[in-house]
Formats: structure tokens, C-alpha cells, sequence
């Protein structure tokens, strides 16, 4: 049985408030990611936020959960750290794309997924996260005023909502 069918199958029921929960979950580290690649490179941010929106509710229809973005994830930090241009981000998107459709579609993907564990997911995770950081603090020694303002605003609503300080940074600038 292919990978796509067994999650499927574990897919029968649809419980709205979490599938609303998990969306704006999934945005909250999304959307910080993509409007930070729109402001430091040549992407467009109405584009990628319209295909990200269309393939997020394909996933849903199709397979009945959410489909990590974490590749498009590593690619977008790579392309706001300067080492990927647009042209070059939106190739390794597409063969990134192709690569995990073959895989899935073939059932390789669940075979390769025992082979490569958590160790290797929450690795390359902490490497995006260490290209952002560093983009980050760069960026942030700039204008240290706006900076400091950022993460005060940040905290203030981390003390209300942790999940909503990324967007309130996001909307600090």
C-alpha cells in the first residue's frame, strides 16, 4: 500500500475547530517565513501566499491532513539569507516538488522514512533556524532602535499569546 493511501485512510473524520486550529497553526510559521522572503529577495508575496493557500486546501481534499512545508521551508531561509536567488528558489521548488511526488507516489517515500529519523528532520530544522538567526541578527544590527522595538512588542504579546509574537513582529516590521 502506498504512503498517500495509508494517510488516507487514518483521514475518515474531519473535526472542524482542529483543522481550523492546525491551518492557523501552520500559518503562524508560515506566513512569518514568506513575508520576510518577499521583503529581502525578488519573490512576490501575493503569488506564493495564493499557491500556498490553493495547495494547502489540495492536501486537505486529497489526503486529509496537512503536508509539511519543511523543504519549501529550508529553501525559502536559504533564498532570505542571500544564497538562493528567486530563479534558483523557484527551481529547487519544483525539483523538490517532483522529487516528493515520485517518492510518494511510489511508496519510497514511506520506505526512506525509516531510514531517515527524527535526528535528521530536527537537524536540518535547527540549520534553518540557525540561517534565519543569523540573517536575523544581521538585519537587526542595522536598525537597532526598530529592533528593539520588535522584540519589546514581541514579548508584550508573547505574554498574551506565544503563537501570536511572531505575527506581531511580522506586523512591527
Amino acid at each position: 500500500m502506498a504512503f498517500s493511501e495509508r494517510v488516507v485512510s487514518h483521514a475518515t473524520t474531519v473535526e472542524f475547530p482542529d483543522d481550523v486550529t492546525g491551518a492557523i497553526g501552520d500559518s503562524v510559521t508560515v506566513v512569518p517565513v514568506v513575508v520576510a522572503l518577499a521583503a529581502l529577495s525578488d519573490v512576490a508575496l501575493a503569488p506564493v501566499l495564493v499557491w500556498f493557500g490553493v495547495f494547502q486546501v489540495v492536501w486537505g481534499v486529497r489526503y486529509g491532513v496537512p503536508v509539511s512545508v519543511e523543504p519549501m521551508k529550508a529553501l525559502a531561509a536559504l533564498a532570505i539569507a542571500g544564497s538562493l536567488t528567486a530563479g534558483g528558489l523557484a527551481a529547487a521548488g519544483l525539483l523538490a516538488g517532483g522529487t516528493l511526488l515520485v517518492a510518494g507516489a511510489t511508496g519510497l517515500l514511506g520506505r526512506l522514512s525509516r531510514f531517515v529519523g527524527q535526528p535528521v528532520v530536527r537537524g536540518v530544522q535547527l540549520a534553518v533556524a540557525l540561517v534565519l538567526f543569523e540573517t536575523a541578527f544581521g538585519l537587526a544590527t542595522t536598525d537597532v532602535v526598530l529592533a528593539g522595538v520588535a522584540v519589546a512588542v514581541a514579548a508584550l504579546v508573547a505574554v498574551v499569546s506565544v503563537r501570536a509574537s511572531a505575527l506581531a513582529v511580522v506586523v512591527v516590521g
